[in-house]
C-alpha cells in the first residue's frame, strides 16, 4: 500500500496503555518434531541462499522499482534478499512450483533477538519485499529480523498474468442500465483476458494457499513461531494462518483489517457505503461553516448543492484540450472526504465550482490545478500485481445472475454515488466463473495463539471500520482506534499507533480496551459563530494544491 507522510500528528494515545501483557512464546529454536505436513519435506527443508537482492526484472515496467539496499552508504539498513519454493496446489506438492521472494534486514542486538517479524502485504497483489528497509521497523529491528515478502504471483519471479487493463479503472459512480450492460460485458472480457493468459495457475491463487506457504516461509527460517504484522489483505491472510497453523503463530498485528465474513463481493460494496457515511460527515462540517463556504447550512442543503454542481458538470463537463472533468470525476473528490486533512482543500473546491460551473469561459488557473490534481490522484491503479487480485477475488463465491448486480447498481447510484459509487456493486470477473473453486473459504477463528492487536482508523474507506471491530471481536484481540481519520494502513504514519505496536511487540503490552490514538488533525477553519476573518487567514487554493501534490510524491 501506499507511504504516506502526515504533519501534525497528536502522539499521545486518549487511553493509554496499561500493563496487559502477552509473554512470548518459548524461545524460536527451530521447528518442532513432527512440524511438516505430509508430502511437503521438500519444502520444509529449504535452505535460503541469501544474498544481494536483484534488480527486478518487470515486462512492460521500465519505471520498476529498484531492489532493496544491500547496504547503502546514507545509514539505510542492510538487506539481503532470497527466493523459497512452494507447490502450486497443496493438493499435488509433486506437480509445479511457485516462487515467493524474501528480504531480510538481520536483527541488531543478537543476543536479545526475540526472532523474526514478517510483514504480509495487501491487495491482494500488493508486494512486501521492501518491508525489510522501511525505516517505520527501526526500533523493531532492533530485537527482530524483519522479514519482506512478495506472496505468489507477485513481483518479477513468477507473476500471475492478465490480458488488458483493469476494468475497475473505467469504472463510474452512477450508471444508466446501457452503461451497467456495457460495464458487465467488460468485465467478461477482462475474465476471458485473464484465462488466456494464465488460466492454469488461477485457482491455486487463494488467501490460504497464501497462508501455506508463509507456514513454509517460517520452517525455511528456521522459526518455531512467526510474528506476523498484517496490513489490509494481509490481516485477512494472518487470520487464515492463524486458523491454520494456530501453534505456529506469536504476536500478531492486523493493520487496517478486512471483515472476516466480508468475502469478497461484500468488501467492495462497504466501500462505497463507508465513503457515502464519511462525505456525510464532511457535509455536516461544511454546513457548520457556511459563512466561510456558502453551500448550505444544514447537512441536507450541503448535499443538495453539491448534487446541483455534480448535474450541471454531468449535463456540461468541463474541457480544455488536456482536460475533461464530469459530475463521475467530482464523485470522486466527494468521495475523497476520508482525507481529514484535506476537508477545507474539498469544500473550497467545491465553493470555486459553484461559482463556476455556470460560467462556460476559461477555467480559472488554480481551479484548474485542483482539479487536475485531485484528477491525478483519483485515476492512479491500485498498487497490485496484475491477475493477482482478479484470482484471489474469486476465493469466494459470487452470483451469476447479471440482474442481482444491476438491482444493486441502482440502488448505489441513487444512495452511494460517492468514490467508488455503483462500481462497488457492479459485477467483476469473478461473476463469470472461469476460476474453479478447490475448496470453501477458511472459517477464521483464533486458536491457541496469543492475544493481539488491530489498529482500525474510523473513516478509512478501503477496509471500513466495522471490518477492523469485527476481526478483533472474532478474534479476542485489543482494538486500537483512531477516530475520525481514513488513510488506508497506519503503521509508520502515526507515532501514537507506532509507539503502541512497538511496545505489544517488543515487551507484549497490549493497548488499553476502548483505546484511542488521534489522527491527523482537520482544518482549523471556525463555525460559524467564530468565523470572523477565517476565509483570509486560510491558505489560498493553490498553496493546497501544492501542499496535497508534495504529500502524494511522498507516499
Amino acid at each position: 500500500m501506499k507511504r504516506r507522510t502526515k504533519a501534525g500528528l497528536f502522539a499521545t494515545a486518549t487511553a493509554a496503555l496499561c500493563a496487559t501483557v502477552v509473554p512470548l512464546a518459548v524461545a524460536n529454536t527451530g521447528p518442532e518434531p513432527g512440524d511438516v505436513p505430509v508430502g511437503l519435506a521438500e519444502f520444509y527443508a529449504q535452505r535460503p541462499a541469501w544474498g544481494p537482492c536483484p534488480r527486478p526484472s518487470w515486462p512492460g515496467r521500465p519505471d520498476a522499482p529498484p531492489p532493496p539496499a544491500a547496504r547503502a552508504g546514507d545509514g539505510s539498513p542492510a538487506v539481503e534478499c532470497t527466493t523459497v519454493r512452494v507447490p502450486l496446489d497443496y493438493r499435488r506438492p509433486d506437480g509445479p512450483r511457485e516462487t515467493v521472494a524474501l528480504s531480510r534486514r538481520a536483527a541488531a542486538d543478537p543476543e536479545k533477538r526475540l526472532g523474526v517479524l514478517v510483514e504480509v502485504p495487501g491487495g491482494p497483489g500488493g508486494q512486501g519485499i521492501g518491508a525489510a528497509e522501511d525505516r517505520a521497523y527501526d526500533a523493531l529491528s532492533v530485537r527482530y529480523d524483519i522479514i519482506g515478502y512478495d506472496p505468489r504471483g507477485v513481483g518479477p519471479a513468477q507473476p500471475l498474468l492478465c490480458e488488458g487493463v483493469n476494468v475497475q479503472l473505467a469504472g463510474r459512480t452512477r450508471f444508466t442500465d446501457a452503461q451497467m450492460r456495457a460495464y458487465a460485458e467488460e468485465f467478461r472480457k477482462r475474465d476471458q483476458q485473464c484465462e488466456r493468459a494464465d488460466g492454469a495457475r488461477r485457482p491455486y491463487f487463494t488467501s490460504a494457499n497464501n497462508a501455506r506457504d508463509l507456514d513454509i516461509v517460517r520452517a525455511v527460517l528456521g522459526e518455531r513461531r512467526l510474528n506476523l504484522i498484517g496490513k489490509s489483505y494481509g490481516t485477512y491472510v494472518t487470520a487464515v494462518y492463524g486458523t491454520l497453523f494456530p501453534q505456529r503463530l506469536n504476536r500478531t498485528v492486523l493493520d487496517s483489517a478486512m471483515h472476516p465474513r466480508w468475502m469478497w463481493r461484500e468488501a467492495w460494496k462497504q466501500q462505497a457505503i463507508t465513503q457515502r457515511r464519511t462525505a456525510d460527515a464532511w457535509m455536516t462540517w461544511v454546513a457548520q461553516r457556511h459563512e466561510t463556504y456558502g453551500l448550505g447550512d444544514t447537512r441536507a442543503e450541503v448535499h443538495a448543492t453539491v448534487e446541483q454542481i455534480r448535474a450541471k458538470l454531468e449535463e456540461h463537463p468541463i474541457e480544455r484540450e488536456d482536460f475533461a472533468y464530469d459530475g463521475d470525476e467530482f464523485d470522486g473528490v466527494i468521495g475523497a472526504t476520508n482525507e481529514v486533512e484535506y476537508w477545507d482543500y474539498f469544500a473550497e473546491t467545491v465553493r470555486r465550482l459553484g461559482n463556476e460551473v455556470d460560467q462556460r469561459s476559461d477555467l480559472p488557473g488554480d481551479l484548474y490545478r485542483a482539479l487536475a490534481l485531485q484528477q491525478e490522484i483519483r485515476a492512479d491503479e491500485p498498487p497490485t500485481s496484475n491477475g493477482v487480485w482478479e484470482a484471489v477475488n474469486c476465493e469466494a463465491e459470487w452470483p451469476t445472475d447479471l440482474e442481482e448486480y444491476y438491482a444493486d447498481m441502482r440502488y448505489f447510484s441513487r444512495h452511494y454515488p460517492y468514490g467508488w459509487g455503483a462500481s462497488a456493486a457492479s459485477p467483476r470477473e469473478c461473476t463469470f466463473g472461469s476460476v474453479e473453486r478447490l475448496e470453501p473459504l477458511v472459517k477464521v477463528r483464533r486458536g491457541d495463539y496469543p492475544t493481539g492487536m488491530v489498529v482500525q482508523e474510523e473513516f478509512d474507506p478501503q477496509t471500513p471500520y466495522e471490518g477492523g471491530r469485527a476481526m478483533a471481536d472474532l478474534l479476542g484481540h485489543r482494538l486500537l482506534t483512531v477516530p475520525r481519520d481514513g488513510y488506508h494502513v497506519v503503521h509508520g504514519a502515526n507515532p501514537c499507533v507506532d509507539a503502541a505496536i512497538d511496545d505489544y511487540l517488543l515487551n507484549g503490552t497490549l493497548p488499553k480496551r476502548g483505546a484511542t490514538c488521534a489522527g491527523t488533525p482537520i482544518p482549523d477553519v471556525p463555525a460559524d459563530a467564530s468565523a470572523s476573518g477565517a476565509r483570509d487567514a486560510r491558505p489560498s487554493l493553490d498553496e493546497q494544491t501544492r501542499t496535497r501534490r508534495k504529500h502524494k510524491m511522498s507516499w
